[in-house]
């Protein structure tokens, strides 16, 4: 039985992740916000801890609970993500200040806190970024930057963890359907016009669906990836290839 931490882990790509690896009858701890009701299915070996991932302190907390149980963890998946958009004029520090500590010092502090528990175990890691580490869009800027440093988080914790036997790697999902993303489209004035306008330019022509993601994370924490480290692998019909 392999034990897999999932950060974000409650929906999503990160709850779909979830639900795919309880089909394997794995131990599975999920993490994520108190109002992020889990749509895992209830099974013995599937925990939820709600943690307000903001805080510093949480990352280690989650650590500490699996550590009570567990000598070793295989794999931790970072899927937590915080998205707000303005006008460059109207952005608000506060807004800025969550998305740097959920995009990037929680995933920064979540492999700080469980490196023990992965070496045990030679583990995988792996971080969920966005297509936005490679293109650029308008408003979402702390988002676009949180996200882009991920991919240099990626590759210094693949350098030092590497020689300890831990996999670290990087996803870019792009156009995902998901609740963060249709709350996006909600927030455009023409919200199937602006979409539709995507979805013209993807190769694929229609946004991806978490499910497609979490095959691909899956894939990750799998033995068939076990030289696969410091990869950066676009999840996105092709939209960054053209």
């Amino acid at each position: 039985m392999k034990i897999h931490a999932i950060i974000g882990g409650a929906t999503g790509l990160g709850g779909a992740l979830a639900r795919l690896l309880a089909e394997s009858g794995d131990a599975i701890w999920l993490a994520d916000d108190p109002a992020a009701a889990p749509n895992t299915p209830a099974l013995p070996q599937v925990s939820f801890h709600p943690l307000d991932l903001a805080d510093p302190a949480a990352p280690q907390a989650f650590a500490d609970a699996i550590a009570q149980r567990h000598s070793r963890l295989d794999s931790l998946v970072v899927a937590a993500s915080a998205m707000s958009q303005a006008p460059l004029a109207e952005w608000q520090i506060a807004d800025w200040d969550r998305a740097a500590a959920i995009n990037l010092r929680l995933p920064f502090l979540a492999a700080q806190a469980m490196q023990t528990l992965l070496v045990g175990s030679k583990g995988s890691l792996v971080l969920v970024s966005s297509t936005a580490t490679l293109r650029g869009q308008p408003q979402t800027h702390a988002y676009q930057a949180t996200k882009a440093g991920l991919a240099g988080l990626m590759r210094s914790l693949a350098s030092e963890l590497g020689p300890l036997g831990v996999r670290v790697n990087l996803v870019l999902p792009g156009w995902v359907d998901t609740a963060q993303t249709r709350a996006f489209w909600d927030a455009q004035a023409d919200a199937g016009a602006a979409r539709a306008a995507v979805e013209a330019r993807i190769p694929l022509r229609r946004h991806g669906s978490a499910a497609e993601v979490a095959a691909a994370l899956a894939w990750f924490l799998s033995d068939a990836a076990s030289y696969v480290t410091g990869a950066m692998l676009p999840l996105d019909g092709g939209d960054t290839a053209v």
